[in-house]
């Protein structure tokens, strides 16, 4: 009898080591699936707040763009005197706050602060190397795809510096880049 009870005290204790060992693998199991799917919503998080910021102007691509937001040169909030040093004189003045220059370049100005700088024409590049012409895929090959209006067949795509005090638009008509145009944002 007592050999019995030794035997079934025995298995009693094993059975109770067995299960207890089988509870810390399914809590372990358990807490390991918690904590990859914990991951899992982490970095869908992160896509979705880059996704957002991408819309928004505001993504960590446009700290790429703010390097390249000058167009043929000029850099709004630039003065007006260091604009006319890179381009030299203007060929033509429109209201008081207007000027062409000879490459076909546009430039607002505000005291002697350049507000907005733009172009319809081929020829003037902006700091990224894009230029009217280029189609729409060199465009995003080099700034992405920022924010995307259509407008009766003419698609603006705008980019926003990481201040975003700059903004830089592309008008894009079949496929085609018609007009860039960087200014400052009020």
């Amino acid at each position: 009898m007592k050999k019995f009870l030794a035997v079934l005290i025995t298995a009693a204790m094993a059975l109770s080591v067995g299960c207890g060992n089988k509870v810390e693998e399914v809590k372990q199991e358990a807490v390991s699936e918690v904590q990859e799917a914990a991951s899992d919503v982490k970095d869908a998080a992160t896509k979705v707040e880059q996704k957002a910021a991408e819309v928004a102007g505001t993504a960590p691509a446009a700290s790429n763009v703010d390097s390249k937001f000058s167009l043929g040169g000029i850099l709004p909030g630039m003065t007006f005197d260091e604009a006319k040093k890179i381009l030299g004189e203007p060929t033509a003045q429109h209201d008081d706050d207007e000027f062409t220059f000879a490459n076909g370049l546009m430039v607002d100005v505000e005291g002697n602060v350049v507000e907005e700088v733009k172009t319809r024409q081929a020829g003037v590049k902006t700091a990224g190397g894009v230029e009217v012409g280029m189609t729409e895929q060199n465009m995003i090959d080099v700034y992405g795809t920022g924010l995307a209006e259509n407008d009766d067949g003419v698609i603006e795509h705008k980019y926003y510096s990481g201040d975003r005090r700059i903004k830089l638009t592309f008008e894009v008509s079949n496929g085609s880049i018609v007009e860039i145009k960087s200014s400052l944002r009020d």
